[in-house]
């Protein structure tokens, strides 16, 4: 249904004598409904069968008017504009947006990975559209259409005389028309007749070469190939000639390309193979010297120096990508977590356990002593202190989450072994601490040797870890201990003797 059923469609002029007709063969079955003022807006060819193929994708038994949207995929779209890149849909959308013809919205799927359209097609014109709305309104604004005798700016009076001036016995005969210069030029080049050495030199090329220049240039030698060839003869001779393009229809890959369908411009594809190469050493050819045969030093030189700029940008191709990648792990962990390069989240949980174990073991350190210093009353309250104030100087200098966690661990850690070491002074110095006093102090005793023999049997060492549970070690020790429990009992009268 049209704009013109509630009233018959009258242009003011009357039937035209003359002129095309338009005349439905049949009544359409399947078709795409586009409003007329869309047809009247002055769109390219191109934005506008997008738009018809973007209300092609409109369900007419939609009831709700929000879901009448189209959402094909911009790859279909440039497959019916005959587009050679996706991305150029963007220009006929941008038109067809201007228009107001569509409205479009982006949005996400596939996780947040992928982006796409949402086209809502409008079928009215747009409040305040000002364009031409019906075909009344094309014709209003050009009145040369509108009637044929009108348009032709003849009267029926003039028809008549001119129907009587063309009758067959007094008709002059009408001059034959002139060919154009272009046509006139290419007959008589293709009336000149080529040399032998020419013919022999495109007579080598392929077959079905020569039959796809003749589909797509109408010839198997046009202009561009002769001159290719006639130029190529002055450096080379005919039977030369004729073993290159033999030779590099192969090498150069032109027959895949031929058999693949991507063999795009023949004419090109058999200019190219007459060229001279790069090596600039005219006696060359194709890497070996005509004049002896031997291998060209300079072809080898080059394809030297290639494999080694192509193997150089493979490698900084694949550190630009290392790092890209590395810029999306947690630098705590080095696990891609999602994070997009900052501390993830279980990293960030580690550290502040970390840190709270440390103000734990030193509450109980505090606790299992007799004497506690005024300083360390509340230890645990002292080690996160000590803590946030690490965290807040690193802050304040510019370091980023990383950095301030370690710099607030590493306070805790030392603020939980100075207290650890207290404790271990104290214990020392109420065991040996004299019952009476002397005039004179005591000697502070000498760290044993602790000679160790080896050679018993396998048994679970005796030690005890720094917060008393079992050490779970075996040695074969004969005083039952193992090296790193060992180690540390050296380590306690070291810091005995330095306390006294």
């Amino acid at each position: 249904m049209n704009d013109f059923d509630d009233e018959p469609y009258d242009d003011g002029y009357g039937e035209e004598e003359e002129g095309d007709q338009l005349v439905a063969e049949d009544w359409p079955t399947v078709h795409t409904p586009v409003p007329v003022w869309v047809m009247l807006a002055g769109l390219s060819a191109k934005a506008y069968l997008m738009y018809a193929f973007l209300a092609e994708h409109i369900n007419a038994r939609i009831q709700n008017p929000n879901r009448r949207i189209a959402c094909p995929k911009q790859k279909a779209i440039a497959v019916v504009l005959e587009l050679a890149d996706d991305r150029q849909v963007a220009t006929y959308r941008k038109e067809l947006e201007a228009l107001g013809a569509i409205r479009t919205e982006k949005y996400r799927y596939a996780g947040g990975m992928r982006q796409g359209y949402k086209y809502f097609v409008r079928f009215n014109p747009p409040a305040g559209y000002q364009g031409q709305m019906r075909l009344r309104d094309f014709y209003n604004a050009h009145p040369e259409f509108k009637a044929a005798a009108k348009w032709e700016g003849r009267t029926e009076a003039a028809k008549k005389t001119a129907a009587a001036a063309t009758v067959p016995a007094q008709a002059k005969p009408a001059p034959k028309p002139k060919p154009a210069p272009a046509r006139e030029a290419r007959k008589k080049a293709a009336e000149v007749p080529l040399a032998p050495e020419v013919l022999k030199v495109l007579e080598a090329f392929r077959p079905e070469l020569r039959k796809a220049m003749r589909e797509t240039a109408h010839t198997d030698a046009p202009k561009t190939l002769v001159t290719a060839v006639t130029k190529a003869l002055k450096e080379r001779t005919a039977e030369q000639l004729v073993s290159r393009v033999l030779r590099r229809w192969t090498t150069h890959g032109y027959a895949e390309k031929f058999e693949t369908g991507r063999l795009e411009r023949p004419v090109g594809a058999a200019v190219a193979m007459l060229r001279h190469g790069k090596c600039p050493d005219a006696d060359c050819e194709d890497g070996e010297l005509l004049a002896d045969g031997e291998p060209c030093v300079l072809c080898i030189e080059r394809g030297k120096n290639y494999k080694a700029d192509h193997k150089a940008a493979r490698e900084a191709k694949k550190q630009a990508a290392a790092a890209a990648a590395a810029r999306l792990l947690c630098p705590g962990c080095e696990q891609d977590r999602g994070t997009e390069g900052a501390l993830c989240p279980l990293c960030v949980t580690g550290f502040e356990n970390d840190i709270a174990g440390a103000a734990e073991r030193a509450a109980e350190d505090v606790v299992k002593m007799g004497s506690v210093p005024p300083e360390w009353t509340d230890a645990r309250a002292r080690v996160l202190g000590e803590a946030e104030q690490a965290r807040e100087r690193v802050r304040r200098e510019g370091a980023d989450v990383l950095g301030q966690l370690l710099a607030a661990q590493f306070a805790a850690r030392s603020a939980a072994t100075d207290i650890h070491r207290l404790r271990l002074a104290s214990l020392g110095a109420d065991d040996d601490r004299p019952q009476e006093p002397t005039p004179e102090p005591e000697a502070a005793p000498e760290v044993p040797s602790m000679p160790v023999m080896y050679g018993a049997e396998p048994a679970p060492c005796s030690g005890l870890r720094w917060d008393g549970s079992p050490c779970g070690r075996t040695t074969e020790a004969e005083d039952g201990l193992c090296g790193v429990c060992r180690g540390a009992q050296m380590a306690q009268h070291e810091d005995l003797a330095a306390a006294r």
